[in-house]
């Protein structure tokens, strides 16, 4: 029986090499935006795993450079340079894609910055616009531009990772979780304006955690959070599953999304937050 004060399970890694899914395989073309990020990185790993070719993108060449070389696989990864607020930096890294592997099957929109925490006093138009300005309208335009060679190939996938943040309002999450509440909206519009193309767009909503995830297994369910706190009890213990969530709890369904298992899936977001929402 489970209780309060169960201890976390400890997480399996996902064997990526050994999974064959369908519509995920040597043909299969991939763009990552964020793709230095903690969650990019991982899912271009895991792209790469499955046989594809991954093109990451990033603001900083030499940041884009090193984590191409992290990622081996020569010739099957391309890193390039851009800032998805941007439409031009959008158009050319998508024609950097095509012009390079012929096509783009997959694009995952994995880009994303912090607020700071402004509250509704200490706002600024400066950082509504770079919040924004990257989570919601650099998303959009990244989506405009990867539409372009989607409809022509009459089939594509676009997954856009939000958060768990965009379901609920939170003291200090202001325009962050305005961002990720948009993002919401703006998968399902998406999907409206792209499936009848044979178009998926579909979001993942990865779940908070206390630290920033940099590594599959940093730190879930680990010592830090295992002490309670002054405002309540240990992080996991508020977590149905008992743990916080390791990098593939979230690229886990990024992938399942990018495969033909889910060809009739358009306009969702999955939650993958251990059951927190359920607890209201």
């Amino acid at each position: 029986m489970t209780t309060a004060t169960s201890q976390p399970r400890s997480p399996a890694a996902i064997d990526w090499p050994q999974l064959s899914l369908p519509g995920i395989g040597a043909d299969t073309t991939v763009l990552v935006t964020g793709g230095a990020g903690a969650i990019g990185y991982r899912v271009a790993e895991a792209f790469l795993a499955l046989g594809a070719r991954v093109a990451i993108m990033g603001r900083s060449p030499s940041t884009m450079e090193d984590a191409a070389k992290r990622l081996g696989h020569p010739g099957r990864v391309l890193a390039l340079t851009g800032d998805i607020s941007k439409t031009e930096d959008d158009k050319r890294v998508v024609a950097a894609v095509v012009a390079t592997w012929g096509r783009l099957d997959v694009l995952v929109q994995s880009a994303a910055i912090g607020d700071g925490g402004p509250t509704l006093d200490t706002l600024t138009p400066e950082a509504i616009d770079a919040v924004l300005g990257t989570n919601v309208k650099g998303l959009m335009l990244m989506a405009q531009a990867a539409a372009v060679p989607m409809r022509a190939q009459r089939r594509g996938k676009i997954v856009n990772v939000g958060s768990v943040a965009g379901y609920r309002a939170h003291a200090g999450r202001l325009l962050y979780a305005t961002s990720k509440s948009a993002l919401q909206h703006l998968t399902r519009q998406l999907a409206v304006e792209l499936s009848p193309y044979g178009i998926n767009v579909n979001g993942v909503s990865p779940g908070q955690t206390p630290t920033r995830l940099k590594t599959f297994l940093d730190a879930a369910g680990g010592q830090p959070e295992a002490q309670a706190t002054v405002s309540g009890p240990a992080a996991y213990e508020r977590i149905p599953l008992r743990r916080r969530g390791v990098l593939d709890d979230y690229v886990g369904p990024i992938v399942f999304l990018a495969s033909d298992l889910a060809d009739y899936l358009s306009g969702i977001d999955i939650p993958a937050e251990g059951g927190i929402m359920a607890t209201g």
